[in-house]
């Protein structure tokens, strides 16, 4: 069995800043769309720049498939859309938001059954992170108007899917 020598900060570093995010989230739902919109954007920028080191970095170690790519690119074109239009996206944020976590779960979900092939222990963190993203993505079609409370829950599950995922590793085979 093949580890890897340290571990991977930079998804530690990443999954905090989004578990912080997800957290102001919850403690202040009153600002408005188009601040929340650019601090989601940054943290879903960051994420999939760190998804994209982590790829290159793990993918022959950790047998990472071209999905876990795809999820990293999709991170940052969501984090761009974000940042560069966030009046046009706050009036859509909602059923945008919506739609990239059911893709983000989908991906996670398949992702999960993939990494449970390797012999990790993680695939039932991983496994149940999607479905929890996908969950709040198709509540956002239901609910758009609670759409604080999902996006809080979906950035915090990520941000500590991101944080396990570095943090172990060291460990993955």
């Amino acid at each position: 069995m093949e580890t890897t020598k340290k571990r991977d900060w930079g998804l530690v570093v990443a999954g905090i800043l989004l578990v912080l995010c997800g957290m102001f989230f919850v403690f202040a739902p009153g600002l408005t769309l188009v601040t929340m919109t650019v601090f989601a954007g940054a943290a879903f920028l960051v994420s999939g720049i760190f998804d994209i080191v982590s790829y290159i970095r793990f993918r022959k170690v950790a047998n990472m498939s071209g999905w876990a790519l795809a999820y990293a690119i999709l991170d940052i074109v969501v984090g761009l859309m974000f940042l560069i239009h966030p009046l046009a996206l706050a009036a859509v944020i909602p059923w945008l938001i919506g739609l990239f976590f059911i893709i983000f779960g989908v991906f996670e979900i398949v992702g999960s059954f993939k990494i449970k092939g390797t012999g990790s222990s993680l695939w039932g963190w991983m496994l149940f992170s999607g479905i929890i993203g996908a969950l709040c993505g198709v509540l956002f079609f239901v609910f758009p108007a609670s759409f604080v409370i999902y996006m809080a829950v979906f950035v915090i599950m990520r941000g500590v899917s991101l944080a396990i995922y570095g943090a172990s590793s060291r460990t993955i085979a």
